[in-house]
């Protein structure tokens, strides 16, 4: 059932991908890669993807160390789709420019990106989801939407603030939730962003993970 899953978000998210890009501006030369990496954060869409690799590909830049692999390489590609970073961006000599590098290497040599296993990914994608898909998807098998509903349970928001009763329920959710479809998703300009975003601030910007 998850391969299931996992080919049906797939699927979607191929068919979304232009809606992503398309709304960018086209770049006629290649740039440096900072000063792409700043227009991808002025576009929302593409902002939306920097926001989310963190999360799916982990802290570690020298070592492969996310559960969430298939997840990560899928963001990596879809940032790599935008036209602020095709085909490349390029940096001047690392001891010149080394944020530059830094950033260059994060994005298109990613240790993850090397990583074949997917046995520890329970719901392996080869492109990100919209969240509302997403949870449209995970309703179909009941041990998906209750990582996402035992989460909103053990991780309440109410006015913005955490109104969590137990802290190891929550991180306990939380964990569990890492890897559900739901966690990774994206929200694209589209007429479903205002549900769509609702779900990616209860799942990214949850004020009781990190207490």
């Amino acid at each position: 059932m998850a391969s299931d899953l996992a080919a049906r978000f797939g699927i979607y998210f191929l068919h979304k991908l232009p809606e992503l890009v398309t709304n960018t501006k086209s770049t006629v030369s290649i740039l440096n890669c900072v000063t792409a990496r700043q227009l991808c954060f002025n576009d929302s869409s593409c902002s939306a993807i920097l926001e989310i690799i963190p999360r799916v590909c982990g802290p570690e830049v020298v070592a492969c160390s996310t559960v969430t692999v298939t997840k990560c390489q899928a963001a990596l590609r879809t940032l790599q789709a935008f036209p602020f970073f095709k085909p490349t961006c390029l940096c001047r000599e690392p001891h010149v420019d080394p944020e530059c590098n830094s950033f260059r290497d994060f994005l298109f040599d990613h240790p993850c990106v090397f990583v074949k296993e997917r046995e520890k990914d329970p719901y392996p994608v080869d492109a990100l989801p919209t969240c509302t898909h997403a949870h449209y998807v995970c309703q179909q098998e009941p041990k998906c939407i209750k990582l996402y509903e035992d989460f909103k349970a053990h991780c309440k928001v109410r006015d913005n603030k955490c109104r969590m009763e137990d802290r190891e329920l929550c991180f306990e959710a939380w964990s569990s939730l890492r890897r559900s479809p739901m966690f990774g998703c994206i929200c694209p300009n589209n007429h479903m962003k205002k549900r769509c975003d609702r779900m990616f601030s209860m799942v990214n910007h949850n004020p009781c993970i990190g207490k």
